[in-house]
């Protein structure tokens, strides 16, 4: 009999790393760029979105407002971004998942919105990039949110390495991860306390709500990826 690959596919940013302050902290200084009030946390989870110019449209920036941004609005943001996150800690529990889920033969990989070089930058200095099989991301700063879709980037990956839906769990804190899961069939686990409130994780319907990454042990076990 062939054994099938069981696999957790995690998004990095708010899920794994613990830089939601960052990002918040980043989006408003390009808002205060356009003139526009700063918001609280509150209202970042309230209203993230991506990509970040359907967040903009939330808060009421115009089409001009936005266009301004555009040209050099990925280097402003990563070039205040990376320093916070060179400092940013994984999020509780996160070491704890990645031990557990390696020791069980389970396949980790990472799907982010994000740029590979600087997460795997961030996988180093965490000392767990042997945790993963792969990194999905942008390559750069110039195709992020242009090439192809998170989504299609898993779907890809999958049909190329024969992954079962029914046998990969995905992970995120925001609505995007949720949809993918959704869409594909997939496993689907939205963890509170990253870029979108509780309220919404929960409007868009996952298999299950986490509050830490604790949490996803007994789901391992109960979906008998893990004993």
């Amino acid at each position: 009999m062939i054994e099938v690959t069981k696999n957790i596919v995690f998004d990095w940013n708010g899920t794994l790393l613990e830089d939601t302050d960052a990002i918040h902290a980043c989006l408003n200084i390009i808002l205060e760029r356009v003139g526009h009030k700063t918001i609280d946390i509150e209202t970042y989870r309230d209203h993230y979105d991506v990509p970040f110019e359907r967040f903009y449209k939330n808060f009421g920036l115009t089409d001009y407002e936005i266009e301004a941004l555009e040209l050099h609005k990925n280097n402003f943001f990563h070039d205040h971004y990376e320093p916070r996150a060179a400092v940013a800690e994984l999020r509780e529990g996160a070491a704890a998942i990645l031990n557990h889920a390696h020791h069980n033969h389970v396949q980790s990989l990472i799907l982010s919105n994000h740029l590979v070089e600087p997460i795997r930058t961030q996988l180093r200095r965490h000392a767990i990039e042997d945790m993963f099989t792969d990194v999905l991301a942008y390559a750069d700063r110039a195709t992020q949110f242009r090439d192809m879709t998170k989504g299609e980037r898993l779907r890809q990956f999958m049909v190329r390495h024969e992954l079962k839906p029914d046998q990969t769990i995905i992970v995120g804190d925001s609505i995007e991860e949720i949809n993918i899961a959704h869409e594909q069939g997939l496993i689907g686990v939205a963890i509170t306390g990253g870029c979108v409130s509780e309220q919404r994780l929960q409007a868009a319907k996952p298999d299950y709500l986490i509050h830490s990454l604790y949490d996803l042990q007994p789901i391992l076990v109960e979906r008998g990826f893990a004993t």
